[in-house]
């Protein structure tokens, strides 16, 4: 897909709140805050990942002055800290959880992906283990992007249609595997597809750290142009 092309911008979250010192992109409480009231006060859409999907099939332009915000992981912050907000804002958004860590600590438990799933949070999964799908050997692939579906499904007692790949990984057999799973549309970070156009199994995403508290750099993330200045990976 060329670079010049409008493409609908889909904030990547992992963390909300206080930074742990780790690896895990983390937005402060108060920058987040102010990224909501920015979309607020604009008047963005703020479409969710049933409405992407509904574009898709459609074969509708993406909207402009739109944009998909999504949570990698499920952390306990995203149920104490983000989704409060998101529900205040009237902002739908889509949570991707790791069955092997719910509950851990510094997790969201399986009570609260419940809730989130009861009160408007799109519930997807992001594999078994978190892991890189392009070096998974095949045999394991069922476990990572079937068993996963079905244990969530299970648990919050609704159909799971998205996934996103951890670290933004994929390749031609994993995408056969995700289609076969049943699952609806994939969620990719910067990596380039093979595929011209939309590709729903590859559906590209920005990711938001603190860094983003420059009001700027959000602007430039949300202008449905930000591929004309990151580097798109190859998808594996």
């Amino acid at each position: 897909m060329s670079r010049w092309r409008y493409y609908l911008p889909i904030l990547g979250y992992h963390r909300v709140g206080s930074s742990k010192g780790d690896h895990v992109p983390t937005v402060s409480e108060e920058s987040f805050e102010r990224q909501l009231a920015f979309l607020a006060r604009e008047q963005y859409r703020v479409l969710s990942a049933e409405e992407l999907a509904t574009c898709i099939d459609q074969g509708a332009p993406w909207p402009r002055r739109s944009v998909a915000i999504t949570f990698d992981d499920g952390y306990e912050e995203t149920y104490t800290i983000a989704w409060p907000r998101l529900k205040r804002f009237g902002f739908p958004a889509t949570v991707f959880i790791t069955p092997s860590e719910v509950g851990l600590q510094g997790f969201a438990t399986w009570s609260q992906v419940c809730e989130m799933g009861q009160d408007g949070m799109v519930i997807g999964c992001h594999t078994m283990h978190h892991s890189y799908l392009p070096t998974v050997p095949r045999e394991r692939l069922q476990e990572e992007v079937v068993e996963s579906k079905r244990i969530i499904e299970q648990q919050v007692g609704q159909p799971i249609r998205f996934i996103s790949y951890p670290v933004g990984g994929f390749s031609s057999h994993v995408q056969a595997a995700i289609r076969a799973a049943g699952y609806g549309a994939a969620f990719t970070t910067n990596r380039l597809s093979p595929v011209r156009g939309i590709d729903r199994f590859a559906l590209r995403r920005i990711k938001v750290t603190d860094r983003d508290r420059n009001p700027w750099l959000f602007r430039a993330k949300l202008s449905g142009y930000y591929d004309l200045f990151r580097q798109l990976k190859d998808p594996s």
